[in-house]
């Protein structure tokens, strides 16, 4: 069992320190993701996931870019992972969890597994982007 952010959320929440830490200033997908080594063929999908989930919201023209669609203190963790991933990858299980040969490992496993997903919830829900913001020394 392995645990851990995929590359695609740590993606998302670069994106998201890059726009919330300029306060009310818009930043181009460009600009966020070269500040925060983003690969721009990554940052444009994620943005868009960002924007159906109410996450982000994008200003069209020459001045235009993005900004955060609410305030960085409603935005938590569970909103930025759930929008762009599926919380189920944090932790990656290499054996299927119906398909277990050995029983007693199979429901170690599970009952583990449930305990670790309350846990992992609760958590993400507890972060906002503003604590993250906060901890990077970014004005949000």
């Amino acid at each position: 069992m392995e645990l851990g952010i995929t590359v695609k959320s740590e993606y998302a929440f670069r994106i998201l320190l890059s726009i919330g830490g300029c306060g009310n200033k818009l930043v181009s997908l460009a600009d966020a993701s070269r500040n925060m080594n983003v690969p721009k063929e990554f940052a444009e999908k994620i943005v868009l996931q960002l924007r159906r989930a109410g996450i982000v919201k994008a200003k069209r023209g020459r001045s235009g870019g993005y900004e955060l669609a609410k305030s960085a203190s409603q935005i938590t963790a569970y909103d930025i992972v759930t929008a762009v991933d599926d919380v189920n990858k944090i932790i990656k299980c290499e054996q299927d969890f119906c398909g277990c040969e050995d029983r007693e490992s199979c429901v170690i496993k599970n009952v583990v597994w449930n305990k670790l997903q309350r846990c992992i919830k609760e958590v993400l829900t507890s972060v906002t982007l503003q604590d993250l913001l906060n901890a990077c020394g970014r004005e949000g």
